[in-house]
């Protein structure tokens, strides 16, 4: 009985089974009995990168895929696709002080609420003076390569407060998910109204006091958008909101932490009410680092505060 594998040689008695496995092993560990053996060597061929990269990905099974010659099933291959994106925006010079919007006592309008008992202060640019921390800063992914579900079901079952206290808005800046209620609410006896100068969800709603009411952003912003009280004209704060859960407001040392974020470079946007865009409207490249947390910082440059109008 002859076997023709590649080259030529002979196996005599061997039961099926034995023959079989002599000619997938190449009859006897590759190396030919016979001296008629026929040598077919691996071509010579100079690859280009890109064409060693296609003949190496063409010969490597994707990942989690069995190869057809294992005896064995191949381990579920566990996807590392989420990190932690974490950072603090410092100020790149002395900390600037806090313009008085309306003295104790003296407010333009309802002054028996409104400043009554301290000033109101300026939250345009608030600079901790221990750390050059930048509380009220916007961090967010403006594209983001996927979504996390945990992530997304997090943001989607946040309660989201906007108040109106001692004639001040609480939070100042607020960052958001399309989709997520908003409680709008007076915990001032006076009336107020949110005038939201959004493009793409504007509204104007009056609040009496004591009084509140939901309100659900139904698209995403490119830009922040600026809110106002028009009965209490100093009254001012910032809303951005996104189609994905990866935004966050700096704290009052300037740090802030996003979850679940997709690994891998993604652009970055950081943006502050006193400068605007601090990185380029598009954003900046950050390696997210599977499984772990990336850190990444930004500083604020003061020759590019701008003055106050």
């Amino acid at each position: 009985m002859s076997i023709r594998w590649m080259h030529k040689c002979s196996v005599f008695g061997l039961s099926l089974t034995a023959t079989l496995a002599a000619a997938l092993l190449g009859c006897g560990g590759g190396m030919p009995e016979s001296s008629d053996a026929v040598a077919i060597p691996e071509p010579n061929v100079n690859l280009t990168p890109s064409a060693a990269a296609s003949k190496t990905a063409a010969s490597t099974p994707a990942a989690g895929a069995a190869s057809s010659t294992s005896t064995t099933s191949a381990a579920p291959v566990k996807a590392e696709g989420w990190g932690t994106l974490k950072g603090q925006i410092v100020f790149g010079g002395d900390p600037p002080k806090a313009s008085v919007l309306a003295e104790q006592g003296k407010a333009a309008k309802n002054p028996e609420v409104c400043a009554k008992d301290a000033p109101i202060l300026s939250e345009r640019l608030v600079v901790d003076g221990a750390t050059k921390g930048v509380k009220n800063v916007l961090v967010y992914l403006p594209r983001p390569t996927a979504v996390n579900e945990d992530a997304r079901k997090a943001a989607s079952g946040a309660i989201v407060m906007f108040d109106q206290a001692k004639c001040v808005f609480d939070p100042h800046v607020l960052g958001l998910m399309v989709g997520v209620p908003v409680e709008l609410k007076s915990s001032d006896p006076v009336n107020h109204n949110v005038n939201a100068k959004l493009k793409n969800s504007t509204f104007n709603q009056t609040i009496a006091g004591g009084q509140s009411f939901k309100f659900t952003p139904s698209a995403a912003e490119r830009t922040p958008g600026n809110i106002v009280c028009d009965i209490h004209p100093w009254m001012s704060a910032w809303w951005m909101v996104v189609d994905h859960p990866y935004i966050a407001v700096t704290d009052t040392k300037g740090n802030f932490e996003i979850k679940n974020v997709p690994a891998g470079t993604q652009k970055v946007v950081v943006w502050q009410e006193a400068v605007g865009f601090v990185t380029a409207p598009s954003g900046e490249d950050v390696t997210i680092k599977p499984n772990d947390t990336t850190a990444q910082g930004f500083t604020i440059d003061p020759a590019k505060v701008k003055p106050a109008s």
